[in-house]
């Protein structure tokens, strides 16, 4: 009599574990938010985890290298710092000098918020997106002057599953 009392607790314990775990999962798949970066553009979209980017390329006038500085705050994108060689439209003029500029650029602190970026790219202005140690090459990514958005998102599990990483579309490091 015992051994099928136990017999019977051991099968009501696998029952509810395994409902545990279904209703876990569940909550997981459904419920459970990555903040991400996400890049789209013309049908094609990527993401990535990292919290901070740079946007780089070359000015169309001035024909020198220019970098924007952004940090991923979940609902908004956070330019941070620009880097420029050379002064020309659009050059910020009224901000606080950046102090660890970088060798041969000039640098400002900005810290303006934006929900997304909408950014133009083409092969004369060599546009690249930085982050961790990628380098997506977008002037080569998309056809010349197509927009390119970067918005913070939140992804589940789904999401992720559905999206490619960006890392499948860049470069080696970027050190």
């Amino acid at each position: 009599m015992m051994s099928k009392q136990v017999n019977n607790t051991r099968h009501w314990l696998l029952i509810a574990g395994a409902v545990v775990l279904s209703i876990a999962s569940a909550f997981f798949i459904f419920f459970w938010r990555q903040n991400v970066t996400e890049v789209s553009t013309q049908g094609r979209v990527c993401y990535f985890t990292e919290p901070e980017f740079q946007l780089r390329w070359i000015h169309s006038v001035e024909k020198q290298g220019w970098e924007e500085w952004y940090q991923n705050k979940s609902n908004y994108l956070l330019l941070t710092k620009t880097y420029f060689k050379a002064f020309g439209a659009g050059t910020p003029s009224t901000e606080e000098v950046e102090t660890q500029s970088r060798p041969g650029f000039v640098g400002y602190k900005i810290n303006r918020k934006f929900t997304q970026l909408n950014w133009v790219v083409s092969r004369l202005t060599k546009g690249e997106l930085h982050y961790a140690e990628h380098n997506l090459l977008i002037y080569q990514w998309v056809p010349d002057y197509s927009e390119v958005i970067i918005a913070p998102k939140s992804y589940s599990v789904i999401d992720i599953l559905k999206k490619d990483d960006c890392h499948d579309y860049s470069q080696g490091s970027t050190k």
